[in-house]
């Protein structure tokens, strides 16, 4: 199915995706004996939001026209981890499946949500976080997992 044969008005202009579990980096490849080998973690999870966006948009083709993206990720550790990377891994999955290539991002907006410092302890005073309390931020419960809001931008054409 190609673009030409969605007529605008069926054209999805916001996708929503959410990809449950702890949001990865993209990682650095490694050169072997002059190529480039893309680290496994990155790989399976640039599979995980491949899979996601298929299973949740089986039939739309790749769009051709500019993009938008909002991407929050809630992430398990409170490890510091770029959002740029975070964002990058996001970005590469969908090349090709959600837009042709990422070149036709032309906006981004990235949200990094790490679990709060401080829980509050048995006799309501906030301590230190413990590796078996439960994730919240902002004193809210969550579960790690990464959101997205792609935005389908029209091109503009002078008449």
């Amino acid at each position: 199915m190609s673009l030409e044969t969605l007529s605008l008005p069926e054209w999805p202009m916001v996708c929503e995706l959410t990809v449950p579990g702890d949001p990865q980096s993209k990682g650095r490849p490694r050169v072997y004996q002059g190529h480039g080998i893309t680290p496994a973690k990155t790989r399976e999870a640039e599979n995980r939001v491949y899979s996601e966006w298929r299973n949740q948009y089986p039939r739309l083709p790749p769009y051709e026209g500019p993009v938008c993206l909002t991407l929050t990720f809630w992430t398990a550790t409170r490890r510091g981890r770029d959002w740029d990377n975070l964002a990058k891994l996001f970005t590469d999955a969908l090349n090709g499946v959600a837009y042709m290539d990422d070149r036709q991002i032309i906006e981004a907006s990235v949200h990094v949500h790490r679990p709060d410092q401080y829980v509050l302890g048995t006799h309501g005073r906030p301590r230190k976080r413990k590796s078996g309390d439960p994730l919240t931020w902002h004193g809210q419960p969550y579960t790690p997992h990464t959101q997205a809001s792609i935005y389908f931008k029209q091109e503009y054409i002078p008449r």
